[in-house]
């Protein structure tokens, strides 16, 4: 009898134990993943100003598929991972400003930070949002929080096959006309 009550209490005692860690586990958030088209989002160089490239820095357009994945990092804390693919339609060489007509594909990463007491919801994203939206504003928009804390981290496009590369160090290469 006494074996049973010894197999029975720590049975009981491994419940409460597990008990708190898988409530836990239920209420973690979960990863948000949504996709956005944007046609006619601007490329900018840090060439403004100059040649064919006006004072807002825009070289070219982008027409991109968006891949947004957004995981819990913390309390109010996300990490935002962008993957976008489409091509690009440029006026300018970014890196002299000189008028440029280039097209080609284009593909890039960029990885966000987030702090919000919002969680992100997919279905605060139309599918298909003006290319005049900035990356900002859109990650505002899917947490449904004007005042979330939006901090740029690395990133890398890639310009006709890795011609033209912008990335967390700088610029190599350029685009090449037509």
């Amino acid at each position: 009898m006494k074996r049973i009550a010894l197999v029975l209490a720590a049975v009981a005692g491994i419940a409460a134990f597990a008990a708190p860690a898988a409530a836990s586990a239920a209420t973690s958030p979960p990863t948000v993943k949504a996709v956005v088209h944007s046609s006619q989002h601007p490329d900018t160089s840090n060439v403004c100003g100059t040649g064919a490239i006006g004072p807002d820095c825009v070289w070219g357009y982008d027409n991109l598929s968006r891949q947004i994945v957004v995981t819990p990092a913390g309390p109010g804390q996300w990490t935002v991972n962008i993957t976008d693919n489409g091509s690009f339609a440029g006026f300018a060489d970014p890196v002299t400003g000189a008028a440029l007509a280039s097209n080609g594909p284009v593909k890039g990463s960029y990885q966000l930070t987030v702090a919000s007491a919002h969680a992100p919801d997919a279905d605060n994203l139309p599918a298909q949002m003006d290319g005049d939206v900035h990356t900002t504003d859109m990650i505002k928009q899917l947490f449904g929080d004007p005042g979330a804390e939006v901090t740029g981290g690395p990133y890398r496009y890639s310009y006709q096959n890795g011609s033209y590369v912008q990335d967390t160090n700088g610029v190599s290469g350029d685009v090449r006309g037509h």
